[in-house]
């Protein structure tokens, strides 16, 4: 991996983390163009995913602090009941094994469903005046349970979690907040499990080069702030049709490929 190939990863896992198009998707398409081994990156995908961890803390550390000094009265308890359903599926499901990168080109198309379905049901919801702003049990449970799904490879989270918000009653900003919130424990969660399967069952990181990777680090972090800020804009104003138009575009372009074209064959 060069430094423009380290830059690149690093933008689109930026990008892509917040932005309801699929982080997980996006980076093994773009590995599989730039020839770059996709079993041995587990050291390259985990510091990427460090970078987008430091975006979040970057523009919710407010809201982090005062949920640590008031852990009862905050919405944290409501964190972590959103991370028990992705935790338990984690823990019983091996995903990745059970599809072997597979099941990528589908989930392009499955979070173009998912989004929508959200978008028709948060139209009815704020149509009948039927939305809210404080998250609540069911709200973080329904989010929760989208958020375990979307550890499918390819499954946007964040398309996945705000939809699901959307579609409990939450209002899309507040969804999209929670979502995002919701993805420092998911994060973390995800480097415990890479982590725990270098040090206990032996599996390989990959060789990185230093400067490549601190590049992605550093784009990921920048352009993570940047879709942070970037979504919580539109999201009010944009339909989420948008975003499933374009996953729908990219896996039909992938699907043509692999039967068609020939050239990369994701």
């Amino acid at each position: 991996m060069n430094a423009i190939q380290g830059l690149i990863l690093g933008i689109v896992q930026g990008l892509t983390e917040f932005l309801p198009i699929s982080s997980s998707g996006h980076l093994l398409v773009l590995q599989k163009i730039f020839g770059i081994d996709t079993d041995g990156q587990l050291l390259l995908n985990i510091l990427l995913h460090l970078g987008t961890l430091v975006a979040v803390f970057a523009v919710y550390w407010r809201r982090i602090w005062n949920m640590l000094c008031h852990p009862i009265q905050s919405e944290l308890k409501w964190l972590v009941v959103a991370t028990i359903p992705a935790v338990i599926a984690a823990l019983v499901v091996d995903f990745d094994a059970a599809f072997e990168g597979q099941f990528i080109i589908w989930s392009f198309y499955l979070t173009s469903v998912v989004l929508v379905a959200g978008d028709v049901i948060g139209k009815w919801r704020r149509r009948n005046r039927r939305v809210h702003k404080r998250v609540g049990v069911k709200d973080a449970l329904t989010m929760g349970v989208m958020q375990a799904v979307a550890i499918l490879p390819g499954l946007s989270r964040s398309g996945s979690t705000i939809s699901a918000g959307v579609a409990s009653g939450l209002t899309r900003k507040r969804a999209a907040d929670f979502s995002f919130l919701m993805s420092i424990p998911a994060i973390l969660g995800s480097l415990v499990l890479e982590l725990k399967g270098v040090v206990l069952d032996g599996e390989p990181i990959g060789d990185i080069t230093l400067v490549p990777t601190l590049l992605g680090v550093l784009a990921a972090a920048v352009f993570g702030f940047i879709a942070i800020k970037g979504m919580l804009k539109l999201i009010r104003r944009v339909s989420m049709k948008w975003f499933a138009l374009y996953t729908f575009l990219l896996g039909t372009f992938l699907l043509l490929d692999k039967f068609v074209f020939k050239i990369w064959m994701i």
